[in-house]
């Protein structure tokens, strides 16, 4: 199959049948790729659209709506014949158009969408590694992954009228968080605050900041605003939301690892506030238009950071920082969190408490008052 690379390309709707777009990052990635996919419902509507994700759960991202006709999951672990059945499963799709997102790797990606056969294959333009997509934009490494993302985009045309992240909730994911939290004694109007102290998948230890911290944090704000709290996380970070409960003098709601990803959506709508450090659950935070207190290391704010008008990131700007690309960090101390104080994190959140406050009492109603 030859490729041609194409320039300014304006593809007519009409002349596209079937979409995939690939995403192979995790849940928060996908979650900064909804605004791309939204875009790329509103220009096909009638189009059916693929997304293709790795096997680390970001399907869930697009369950329940309809940004997306089908979710196909690729495992890197398959051996040589599953990963032949696969591409050749892609081929008889027939796909006219193949949209990459930011970040993914262009050689492996590029060559996905060759063997898909489809006609115009859209990515980012990182070298001599993207010569297998036949449209192409420009890269840019410290361009927000949501700007990125739209920036691909819009090389075929395509008008972006939605820049918001996407997630849907149902009733049934609803009524979860009405009775979760009616069961812990929640009241409506509490100044409840989301906290997560892990940073989801790999074990990233780096993105963390201290557990002893963000206990010395919830106590605080406790006593403070007379707050309260429900950790979160997965399956794989329920001991360190059990450490967490153990050093805090007033014992929180524990979600970790019993919630689905729509529920503890849910359960975040609820929140006044979510506390995190950079995380998938970060980005989902934003998704359901809570403020966000981002705590922030050694990842690149500029490409990952809370896409929220709503959000505070406390950060220290390091000659280091930042220093994660993509592979381990090998720095020890991580100044970059240590040196953050929980007198910086209670200051921001003082912000929001009376931003909050004020648009609370506005309305005739002030935050803790009974009801």
């Amino acid at each position: 199959m030859a490729t041609h690379v194409y320039t300014d390309v304006k593809i007519n709707p009409s002349q596209i049948e079937r979409i995939l777009a690939i995403h192979m990052g995790g849940i928060g990635n996908v979650i900064l790729f909804t605004p791309g996919l939204q875009a790329l419902r509103d220009a096909f509507p009638n189009t059916f659209i693929s997304l293709l994700v790795a096997r680390w759960g970001a399907e869930k991202v697009v369950e329940g709506s309809s940004l997306v006709d089908e979710v196909l999951v690729y495992d890197n672990r398959w051996g040589l014949l599953k990963k032949i059945e696969f591409i050749r499963m892609l081929g008889r799709k027939e796909f006219d158009l193949t949209v990459t997102a930011t970040g993914i790797n262009p050689l492996k990606a590029g060559m996905l969408t060759y063997l898909s056969g489809a006609p115009y294959r859209i990515g980012e333009d990182r070298g001599w590694n993207s010569f297998l997509y036949t449209i192409k934009s420009s890269y840019d490494d410290q361009m927000h992954e949501v700007d990125a993302n739209l920036n691909i985009i819009k090389t075929i045309g395509i008008e972006v009228r939605n820049k918001n992240l996407f997630m849907s909730l149902s009733d049934a994911d609803r009524g979860f968080a009405d009775t979760f939290l009616k069961n812990d004694g929640v009241r409506s109007n509490d100044f409840l605050v989301g906290i997560h102290p892990g940073s989801g998948r790999y074990q990233a230890h780096f993105r963390r900041w201290s557990k002893y911290n963000f206990a010395k944090l919830a106590d605080a704000l406790i006593q403070n605003y007379g707050a309260k709290f429900i950790i979160f996380g997965g399956i794989e970070e329920i001991s360190l939301a059990n450490d967490l409960s153990e050093l805090m003098k007033e014992k929180p709601i524990i979600a970790t690892g019993k919630t689905t990803l729509h529920q503890a959506a849910a359960l975040i709508k609820r929140c006044r506030l979510f506390i995190t450090n950079d995380s998938g659950l970060m980005h989902l935070a934003c998704a359901v238009n809570i403020p966000v207190v981002a705590i922030w290391g050694p990842t690149n704010y500029k490409k990952t950071g809370p896409y929220s008008n709503s959000a505070v990131i406390i950060r220290k700007e390091l000659d280091c920082s930042p220093c994660y690309k993509r592979e381990k960090v090998k720095c020890k101390e991580l100044d970059c969190f240590r040196l953050i104080t929980v007198e910086e994190v209670l200051e921001a959140v003082k912000i929001i408490w009376e931003r909050d406050n004020k648009k609370s009492s506005e309305k005739g109603l002030r935050i803790n008052e009974k009801v």
